[in-house]
């Protein structure tokens, strides 16, 4: 797939405790071409031989495409989507840093060494999706959602982060973005409550 330069949103989840916590604020960073779907809304999400299977990344993509859903994509074989996604994700120690609503990217994410404090150690969790055009290669659409919290397991924030990326789709305006979100049904997952430009 061509290495292409196209839209870009930041999502930075400032979460205290994601398990059982009441509500959850995220910072959205949107900069690029807002994405314009058009034709047949049809993608499937692409693995390269580097990327692993498992429980995380099942869930990922289960919730992927039920959000994907409700703004309807189909999913459909690589041969004949119209557009391909590509999903990471990562789990590790979190650096010390502040995050702040208007930071540049490389801000967001801290520079120093590995946070601890008298309730431990903090993990830094992020997702990213990239939507590329499958005619073209080109880059469409990024969304790169980042929570920190003090547990090191990988499968509880995966609601969280997919809830937040998807809060709006796509993300229409520049800049920085405040998705609130609460606890919703057990089955239905995190709900949105707002979500608001606030650098406007």
């Amino acid at each position: 797939m061509k290495k292409t330069l196209g839209g870009a949103a930041v999502v930075v989840a400032s979460v205290a405790g994601l398990a059982g916590c009441a509500g959850v604020t995220t910072d959205v960073q949107v900069s690029g071409t807002p994405v314009v779907l058009q034709g047949e809304r049809t993608y499937a999400i692409v693995q390269t031989p580097s990327q692993e299977t498992g429980a995380a990344r099942e869930q990922y993509e289960a919730l992927i495409h039920s959000e994907l859903g409700n703004y309807g994509l189909v999913d459909r074989s690589a041969e004949r989507a119209s557009y391909m996604l590509s999903l990471a994700y990562d789990t590790r120690p979190a650096a010390v840093g502040v995050i702040a609503g208007d930071c540049a990217d490389s801000a967001c994410n801290g520079v120093a060494k590995p946070g601890f404090s008298l309730f431990g150690r903090e993990y830094q969790h992020s997702m990213t999706l990239r939507l590329f055009d499958a005619a073209t290669g080109k880059e469409v659409y990024k969304v790169i959602a980042t929570s920190r919290d003090r547990n090191a397991d990988v499968l509880h924030p995966i609601p969280w982060l997919v809830k937040s990326a998807f809060a709006q789709f796509p993300f229409a305006g520049y800049g920085s973005w405040r998705v609130k979100l609460r606890n919703g049904e057990a089955a239905r997952g995190p709900e949105v409550v707002t979500v608001k430009q606030i650098d406007r």
